[in-house]
């Protein structure tokens, strides 16, 4: 290729990657793998402590609606008996708006002045506000803070205040906080939060001038988790402590948190540093108050800038990639992507937030990119047949090996999980193909697979292959989509539908194991049908429900079926490589001789039985070339009291 022309293709690559990226193509995926490379627990400090409202308050003192204020007035002059053991600070993460009874009240907020640097809740309430000038909307703020709530009067006027709004991201996963809001738009009545107020006060009782942490536009931060759920609760309930079991020792000079600490009480988020299980807003805080001590808030980098160096990063590599051999491409390639993830995490420990999917996804669909430019150029450049030939099956070739690489290939693949045993495998034919199969622990009970074929051959089909399956697993780990199969194959149609120019398609079956109870729901776009073995019989075909292929239509429907696996029982998936299977007399192996192999080996484990099928397909096939990947998949369900040694 003309020097001209490689730059050419170069910057156009790199602008149209970049943009897209900009679009926030990536967004989800980028959130999550910024979740697991940045976000990992430490050491939670003993210097603060909560006390929860929980079950064991309910069992002593009724349910949590029928309580006033007299609780928490009586928890705060137990906090303050000891004079000499009182905590540092005390940060009560409840609203107490308007007033009630006279005499609850009043007890409150004598037990709080008396006790001395209590921070207490408000909240404010955002929505849109337009500013009119000369009837004509200027400006909208969609942000805009339209109520504000604080405690009655006599408590507020013996404490501080701290706001406790939460904001989550679109997942429903918290990563940011806020320091600050603004109730009546003057920065002089300006609200920290109660974080912030209670870390504030801690440092003032040192003789110490707390440092504002770092926040973006509005106030915003994000946040730097330390514990996981659960970390910062020492299991000291309310209960505990109005009865007299907890020893003042416990709290003293120490930050206190009084908060909910029961699933009934609706105070419970999903966070970045554990999507698998909700985190109580009283541990939040604990969190975010750990981070401001320690100083370890981050600065979330502009996207513009980021931006930019990427598609200057873009426009070098995809030069090389066209200038170079494709082997040493895929070299500079994995580079780019190792690069990319370890300079995220450099940037992320000296205090800035990026975008650690953004260069290698870029690298990677560049790469690709670079391979179909390659296999152009080689076809209107080749004169002689025989060269030709050899050059394009060394590009694909290398094409199906890094397409195989995206595939999971450790085996067992969850050491730990005795539960169930899996293997899976795909033997590409010449070409590079569109079949893969996947399989990850959406949560701990919960076991995802899948198995599809993408429809077409060649490069187009592996970066078919490559979106589709992001796409199927993005989908299956969303929360949104509540481990339901059929709403995730809607999910993903509809998100491939309406970026299908080329309309293409691909079959997918797709199943969720709740592993305890062996309970299998699955959803069917137009796969191949299962096989399954019971304890106490041999492999037959499942014919299982089927939808139309995903791509095919925005409007399609799936429906969820459900089988309950006892230990002991197997099933086998696969794509119709194997049933399609041709001998030099174009007969079709068929499903037929598919059970029968299966049933020939059907007491072994899944990684055999996958071996007795392709030596199967292979002594029937014999010398007769095979046009699509032998892709299969094979889980053995134990049962869920195995433990393992």
């Amino acid at each position: 290729m003309k020097q001209g022309s490689r730059y050419l293709y170069s910057l156009a690559s790199a602008l149209l990657v970049t943009v897209l990226i900009g679009l926030g193509l990536l967004q989800r995926m980028d959130r999550w793998m910024q979740d697991g490379l940045f976000q990992h627990p430490g050491v939670t400090s003993a210097d603060i402590v909560i006390i929860g409202i929980d079950e064991q308050a309910f069992d002593l003192l009724g349910p949590y609606n029928t309580w006033d204020r007299n609780v928490i007035a009586s928890a705060l002059e137990t906090l303050g008996k000891d004079s000499d053991k009182r905590p540092a600070v005390t940060a009560v993460d409840i609203l107490y708006a308007g007033n009630s009874s006279e005499q609850a009240d009043q007890r409150l907020a004598e037990a709080a002045g008396r006790l001395g640097n209590v921070i207490t809740a408000s909240m404010a309430e955002f929505g849109e506000q337009i500013t009119w000038e000369n009837g004509r909307a200027a400006e909208v703020n969609t942000s805009a803070v339209i109520g504000y709530e604080e405690p009655y009067e006599a408590l507020r006027d013996c404490t501080k205040q701290g706001h406790i709004n939460a904001m989550v991201d679109v997942d429903g996963v918290l990563r940011h906080g806020l320091l600050y809001v603004d109730p009546d738009g003057e920065k002089d009545n300006r609200v920290y939060s109660l974080a912030y107020e209670t870390v504030r006060t801690y440092l003032e009782q040192k003789g110490l001038k707390p440092l504002l942490p770092k926040t973006g536009a509005g106030g915003h931060f994000y946040i730097s988790y330390t514990g996981h759920p659960g970390s910062y609760y020492d299991g000291v309930s309310i209960a505990a402590l109005l009865s007299g079991q907890v020893p003042a020792d416990y709290w003293a000079g120490k930050i206190v948190l009084i908060g909910p600490y029961a699933a009934a009480l609706q105070d419970a988020y999903f966070t970045s540093i554990d999507k698998g299980a909700q985190m109580y807003g009283v541990e939040i805080q604990a969190n975010i108050i750990q981070s401001f001590l320690e100083g370890r808030e981050k600065t979330e980098a502009a996207n513009l800038p980021q931006l930019i160096v990427l598609f200057l990063i873009c426009a070098a590599a995809m030069e090389e990639y066209l200038r170079m051999k494709v082997a040493r491409g895929g070299a500079v390639c994995a580079g780019l992507i190792v690069f990319g993830i370890l300079l995220a995490y450099l940037l992320y420990k000296a205090g800035f937030v990026t975008h650690p999917l953004w260069l290698p996804a870029a690298a990677l669909s560049l790469y690709i990119l670079s391979l179909a430019i390659h296999y152009v150029q080689a076809v209107r450049e080749r004169q002689a047949l025989a060269l030709e030939k050899e050059r394009i099956e060394a590009e694909l070739s290398l094409a199906t090996r890094i397409q195989a690489s995206s595939l999971p290939k450790n085996f067992p693949p969850f050491p730990d999980r005795k539960e169930f045993d899996l293997f899976a495998s795909m033997t590409p034919a010449k070409e590079v193909g569109g079949d893969f199969y996947d399989f990850f622990l959406i949560d701990d009970d919960h076991l995802g697979l899948v198995i599809a074929d993408v429809s077409g051959k060649g490069v187009p089909a592996a970066l078919f292959m490559m979106i589709s399956m992001a796409l199927v697993r993005n989908a299956a780990m969303s929360p949104e989509n509540e481990k339901n199969p059929a709403k995730i194959l809607q999910v993903v149609n509809r998100q491939i539908c309406s970026r299908n120019p080329e309309e293409m398609f691909v079959t997918v079956w797709l199943g969720i194991l709740d592993i305890p109870s062996g309970k299998l729901t699955a959803a069917n776009a137009g796969h191949e049908y299962p096989a399954l073995k019971h304890p106490d019989g041999s492999f037959a075909i499942l014919k299982d429900r089927h939808g139309l292929v995903i791509g095919a239509m925005e409007t399609a429907r799936y429906r969820d079926y459900e089988l309950v696996l006892e230990p002991g029982e197997k099933l086998f998936v696969y794509t119709d490589g194997v049933a399609e299977a041709a001998n030099v007399r174009d007969e079709l192996f068929g499903s037929e001789r598919l059970i029968a192999a299966l049933r020939s080996g059907e007491e072994n484990s899944p990684e055999e039985i996958l071996d007795t099928v392709r030596n199967a397909v292979q002594e029937f096939v014999g010398t007769a070339p095979q046009f699509d990947d032998l892709t299969m998949l094979c889980l053995q369900y134990n049962g869920k009291n195995l433990i393992s040694k």
